[in-house]
């Protein structure tokens, strides 16, 4: 099975090139198919708005909508006759198309003409559809469910990844918020894209009040703007926006739809944001994603190869980073099982683990103790000094040391090892001298994920899970 990106990639949609920090990307288009020539018009005035703009952009239109809220309610034309028209778009616009299944058995059919097979919200976390989208090798789009935290994405991309297919982006749409509303919370972009694929807002579908209309969901268009926006400043790679020219008479999702006329202006303006965002390199956009630093004619996979002794900080790494003081001195870290297990493979297989940190707490030992490492040095600010004495010790070199801190006294150490990790939360200049920085947050799956990157490079994983299969 094919694991996450290293770093955050860039996808070949069609003919258009999406994600990778490269160029805000669109997918444009109604919500669903009324009618052949309507959709034609569409998608012709949106391939222009791309041109004029200089925007890459996916069509997007339903064949079925299959989880209306009233069997009454208008569903489309279907899929034999729904495809014919998306390749017809594609032969008219030269865009790429984008359509959702509802089945599994869909899949096949529908990889045949379109570009990008989306999963939709409520079936993000049906196994046999993903499974079935990844197969076709086209790229799958995910919805995130409302239902669902961000994090929990992981699982529906491993079951797209299992079917030999890595070309997957990310769509949040908001957040359940009790009855007939949503809430976006921009925090799921930076979470999204910290697994390091595209990630996309969908901006018309966040402003739903779902099932609110009458017997058909509600929403309120006029605040697409303001959340589409928002969500290019927390590092979104792509905005979806569904639009028809006359959105109160659409046949679907009327009252969240944008109309056309009022697109490019909106489109320009989120163009115009992103470009300052990524010249900012702001600290939101560094930390949004698993990145890696790699210097000419050697990956970080060649590196992780060599390692022999992983130096953990305590602080903010194996924990979340918070302290609870108690009366009488007590004092409660919080740490990972996850992580704890990870450092017992690591140990069992060979590789050396230390702790080293700059402040004191007995908890440290204990913790030390629980998962069988004997190197541990305590309040510690020039850690220079213990690396040197650490090297020495156990007859290694520098390049086979990998060290994980978050704070600016980690700086010297990740200048003179093989490879310095550190987590999305740490500050700037740590995360630019980084030679990788962590999907996972600090005290949350962090150590876990440098564990297996560093086991699956040297070939170990594989021989590591077997052993639980037995």
């Amino acid at each position: 099975m094919r694991d996450f990106p290293s770093r955050p990639v860039a996808l070949n949609i069609g003919n258009r090139r999406i994600g990778g920090g490269e160029k805000l990307f669109m997918v444009l288009g109604p919500c669903v198919i009324e009618s052949e020539e309507l959709t034609l018009r569409i998608a012709a005035e949106v391939a222009a708005l791309g041109e004029r703009l200089d925007i890459p952009v996916i069509f997007k239109a339903s064949f079925d909508k299959a989880n209306r809220t009233s069997i009454e309610s208008y569903r489309g034309p279907g899929i034999e006759r729904g495809l014919e028209t998306l390749s017809r778009v594609r032969e008219a616009t030269g865009l790429p198309v984008l359509s959702d299944i509802h089945t599994p058995d869909q899949a096949a059919l529908a990889g045949e003409v379109l570009d990008v097979i989306q999963i939709p919200a409520f079936l993000c976390r049906q196994t046999d559809i993903l499974m079935a989208a990844g197969k076709t090798g086209k790229a799958v789009n995910i919805k995130k469910g409302q239902f669902l935290a961000p994090d929990q994405m992981e699982h529906a991309a491993r079951k797209v990844l299992s079917a030999g297919n890595d070309s997957i982006l990310l769509t949040d749409r908001g957040t359940s918020f009790g009855y007939q509303d949503l809430v976006a919370d921009m925090r799921s972009i930076v979470r999204l894209k910290r697994f390091g694929f595209p990630v996309i807002f969908d901006a018309t579908h966040s402003v739903q009040a779902p099932g609110a209309g009458d017997a058909c969901s509600g929403g309120d268009r006029s605040l697409t703007p303001y959340l589409a926006r928002a969500a290019v400043a927390a590092g979104a790679d792509g905005i979806f926006m569904e639009a028809h020219p006359d959105p109160d008479r659409a046949l679907c999702d009327g009252p969240n739809s944008l109309s056309l006329s009022d697109l490019e202006p909106l489109a320009a303006n989120l163009k115009a944001l992103f470009e300052v965002v990524k010249n900012a390199q702001s600290p939101a956009s560094t930390q949004t994603a698993a990145r890696v630093r790699e210097e000419p004619g050697e990956t970080l996979e060649d590196k992780l190869r060599k390692i022999r002794l992983i130096i953990f900080d305590v602080d903010g790494i194996l924990t979340d980073g918070r302290i609870v003081f108690g009366s009488g001195g007590l004092e409660i870290k919080f740490f990972d099982v996850r992580d704890g297990h990870g450092i017992k493979i690591a140990k069992r297989v060979g590789l050396e683990v230390a702790f080293v940190t700059g402040r004191i707490s007995e908890i440290v030992p204990q913790r030390a103790e629980d998962l069988g490492i004997t190197i541990v040095h305590q309040k510690v600010w020039d850690k220079k000094k213990v690396l040197a004495e650490i090297l020495e010790q156990q007859k290694l070199s520098p390049d086979q040391i990998l060290v994980m801190g978050d704070d600016v006294v980690d700086i010297p150490l990740f200048r003179r090892v093989g490879v310095g990790v550190t987590v999305p939360e740490a500050p700037a200049e740590v995360r630019r001298e980084a030679t990788y920085i962590t999907r996972h947050s600090g005290g949350r799956g962090a150590a876990r994920e440098v564990v297996e990157m560093t086991l699956k490079a040297q070939g170990l994983w594989d021989k590591v899970m077997a052993r639980y299969y037995e």
